[in-house]
């Protein structure tokens, strides 16, 4: 069975984590991913430290299955030849601030006035509009203004990248809607993904919670049994029993049926949560893996990045798999029954595929762009 983007065509303009997550996504179901690099380098994944064979381990995970063509779009060969490509796509895929694009005629309107088919995906800090759209900020900036770390006791750096990474998923989401409305309409649009907008919904709970509730919050660490506790050797592990059986399970399997009455009891909260560091002080963590294994309550232990490749469900699954040269990929979280997932093709070299593509181009719409490539 056929990959249901195959014969999709995305050109992406974006750099580092959101929008290289997305278009990795959507080339993994099949589209075809051309990466538009500068010839001043690229992506500033493709050499950040560390680096795998001269290439940053970043620019590895995010671009397989992609091909890389280079163009100045500051020089009107380049736009040229940019805007003869965006003809023969299906949809373009950017990361500037809002107006770059626009001083460089490469903007949706223009693009669009050519190909009315065009999707384009505009995946910005805080969106195309608003007091802060032309501020610079990282994902540590939008989790704290979302509400996300101040959802949390300490706030702190997060162990992952939240907006960034939902700000691909939203992105996703608004092209493959967006793909679907032009198979009704005949016509492609613009699509608007704003970063902070993104990690919105990952405090959304604790917001809710705090505005009509009792001021605690029920996923953060307030309540005792949806916590992590270190255990005698330091080991940290995660108890998430969140509904009276997975609790009562718990109070039963730790011989502590006089904790279950205290669930849900805002006001008993701070003396559990110390009830049970100590009790999870007592024992290492895998003593404690052993004797709640078949509990039933949702506990599982803190796994370091550098382990999880050895988690007995991700090798079933094979969500992270190896290449030919035994470095690790991380495979695509989206499983269609009866669709077999892409052979996956290396990242591409810097401007690897620009004479082809562009003499592709160039035939498919009666010329030969200009040689755009690395002066």
């Amino acid at each position: 069975m056929t990959l249901p983007l195959e014969r999709v065509r995305v050109l992406d303009l974006t750099r580092l984590l959101p929008g290289g997550m997305a278009t990795l996504m959507l080339a993994d179901l099949g589209a075809d991913v051309i990466k538009i690099e500068a010839p001043d380098g690229g992506d500033y994944a493709r050499w950040a430290p560390p680096l795998v064979d001269g290439m940053g381990v970043l620019f590895r995970l995010l671009n397989r299955n992609k091909r890389s063509v280079i163009l100045d779009l500051k020089q009107e060969s380049g736009r040229s030849a940019f805007q003869q490509l965006a003809q023969t796509a299906d949809v373009v895929i950017e990361s500037f601030r809002p107006g770059v694009l626009s001083r460089l005629q490469c903007d949706a309107d223009v693009l669009r006035a050519r190909n009315p088919r065009l999707i384009f995906c505009s995946l910005s800090g805080w969106g195309q509009t608003g007091p802060y759209a032309a501020m610079p900020a990282h994902d540590l900036n939008y989790v704290g203004l979302a509400g996300v770390l101040g959802a949390m006791q300490m706030p702190q750096p997060l162990g992952g990248q939240v907006a960034d990474i939902g700000g691909a998923y939203c992105a996703v989401a608004g092209i493959l809607a967006a793909l679907l409305q032009r198979v009704r309409t005949g016509e492609g649009t613009a699509v608007d993904i704003s970063l902070f907008e993104s990690a919105l919904p990952f405090a959304s709970i604790a917001w809710m919670e705090m505005a009509y509730g009792t001021g605690m919050t029920t996923l953060t660490g307030h309540y005792a049994c949806y916590a992590v506790y270190p255990c005698a050797d330091q080991q940290p592990c995660t108890l998430a029993a969140l509904e009276p059986k997975f609790w009562k399970n718990f109070c039963q399997a730790v011989g502590r049926e006089d904790l279950e009455a205290y669930h849900m009891q805002p006001d008993k909260q701070p003396d559990l949560l110390e009830e049970l560091r100590q009790l999870f002080a007592q024992k290492p963590l895998a003593a404690w893996m052993e004797q709640l294994r078949n509990a039933e309550c949702c506990f599982t232990p803190v796994v370091s990045p550098a382990d999880i490749t050895d988690d007995p469900q991700i090798t079933a699954r094979a969500a992270i798999g190896r290449d030919a040269r035994d470095q690790p990929w991380l495979a695509s979280p989206v499983r269609l029954m009866g669709v077999d997932r892409p052979p996956m093709t290396p990242p591409p070299a810097y401007g690897e595929h620009t004479d082809t593509l562009l003499a592709e181009v160039g035939s498919k719409l009666g010329g030969t762009p200009a040689d755009v490539g690395p002066q």
